[in-house]
C-alpha cells in the first residue's frame, strides 16, 4: 500500500465531486495517521451549496468506499464573518 498515492487520489476524487457540483473550494490536504494495525486518511471539504448536500455524500461515499472502512460525517457551520457552510470529513481507515 503506497500511502502516497492513496492520500493524492483521495485529494483528486474530493476535489472531482466539489467541481462537479461546481463548490468553491478545493481539498489540498489530507492527514495519514500511522498505527500500529492500521493507517487512517482524514479529510475535509466545504460545501456552500445546502441542496446538493444529499448528492454530494453519495457520490462522496461511492468514490472513496473502496479503499478501506468509510466513516463521513457533516455538519453546518455558521461563521460570524463568512458565509454558512457544511463541514463534510471523511476518514479511510485501512488495516495494514
Amino acid at each position: 500500500m503506497d500511502k502516497e498515492i492513496i492520500k493524492k487520489e483521495l485529494i483528486d476524487k474530493s476535489n472531482s465531486i466539489l467541481e462537479k457540483y461546481s463548490e468553491p473550494d478545493i481539498v489540498d490536504y489530507v492527514s495519514v495517521m500511522n498505527m500500529a494495525g492500521k493507517t487512517v486518511f482524514l479529510g475535509s471539504l466545504k460545501v456552500y451549496n445546502t441542496d446538493i448536500i444529499p448528492n454530494l455524500l453519495k457520490d462522496l461515499n461511492r468514490q472513496l468506499e473502496g479503499y478501506g472502512q468509510l466513516v463521513i460525517r457533516d455538519q453546518r457551520v455558521t461563521p460570524c464573518c463568512s458565509p454558512p457552510y457544511t463541514h463534510i470529513s471523511f476518514n479511510v481507515t485501512i488495516k495494514n
